[in-house]
């Protein structure tokens, strides 16, 4: 009941705390300074990649926190007060089946874990949508390019084009290309939305590019090329696994599913294993095998090359 309280006061907070008009956002992501060093560097010779994630704690936790509530979409708060609210009903049923202990801490371990698990989800769902979707993107603004458009031009071409998440973010790039703010701090703000390799070797092509000129179209056809490639070996990894995934995904189903075909078919028993002191070590034994095993498959396919 307390963290449902908690719950709603965050729900009450983040009403009042929104902005009246939706067309202050801008303004306020265009005051957001990110405190790196330049995408050149120094000598003026080679371009400095470090300069693109070299942030402090503070600012990557800032970066993190704003991509999460963009991820999420509309009524972030709400949805995030939701979530906690429904992983405490979670942790009372848990605690009723198969703890009966400590309501509190049952409660903090089911709300810690159920937020990673919603973040690390979030997290994957950009990326397999941020995958899908950038191929097109780079493919439009060579094409852009390669008809003589300026980069400018075709950074706002892209963002009008494409109806997702990187649309929407070089629609943002484009705006603000515009409103004159420097292609450092631009590109810069960009990568902290999109963190992941491709996209920063794209920025990097992109800056340099405005630098000194270039073959901006065949730098890009092969980072499409190359990212197409990375992810045809990713699906044929995939598609090589699938069957020792799937058993092992049943393998760690079965102990679990047998307790609760064994709480409505045989309460004794189930009451022994679960509650008795002369039965824990058998459930303690299930659980550590359990994971042992899930360990040792997790690190077999991360082993896969």
């Amino acid at each position: 009941m307390f963290l449902l309280l908690i719950g709603v006061g965050i729900l009450l907070l983040a009403l009042a705390m929104r902005q009246p008009k939706k067309k202050r956002r801008y303004i306020e992501e265009f005051n957001r300074t990110i405190l790196v060093n330049s995408v050149i560097n120094e000598t003026g010779q080679a371009v400095d990649i470090k300069s693109l994630t070299d942030k402090t704690w503070r600012q990557r936790m800032q970066d993190q926190w704003h991509n999460v509530h963009q991820q999420i979409g509309r009524y972030s708060y709400l949805k995030i007060a939701l979530l906690m609210v429904v992983l405490y009903l979670a942790a009372v049923e848990i605690n009723s089946r198969f703890f009966r202990g400590s309501l509190l801490l049952v409660v903090i371990l089911t709300q810690v874990v159920g937020l990673i698990c919603a973040y690390l989800w979030l997290q994957q769902r950009e990326k397999q949508t941020f995958e899908a979707a950038f191929p097109d993107a780079l493919n439009m603004l060579a094409s852009a390019v390669s008809s003589g458009e300026s980069i400018m031009h075709a950074i706002v071409y892209v963002g009008k084009s494409l109806d997702n998440a990187v649309g929407a973010e070089f629609k943002r790039m484009g705006e603000r290309l515009q409103l004159g703010e420097s292609p450092d701090e631009v590109l810069k703000k960009s990568c902290a939305r999109f963190p992941y390799p491709a996209f920063h070797f794209f920025v990097i092509t992109l800056r340099a590019n405005m630098q000194r000129g270039g073959q901006l179209k065949a730098v890009i056809t092969r980072l499409n090329r190359s990212m197409f490639d990375a992810r045809a070996l990713d699906k044929k990894k995939y598609a090589l696994t699938a069957e020792a995934r799937m058993s092992a995904k049943i393998v760690c189903a079965i102990p679990f599913i047998f307790l609760f075909f064994m709480q409505s078919m045989s309460p004794e028993n189930y009451e022994f294993i679960m509650f008795n002191e002369q039965g824990r070590p058998i459930l303690y034994y299930m659980l550590g095998s359990e994971l042992i095993g899930m360990a040792i498959i997790w690190l077999l396919m991360k082993g896969v090359r």
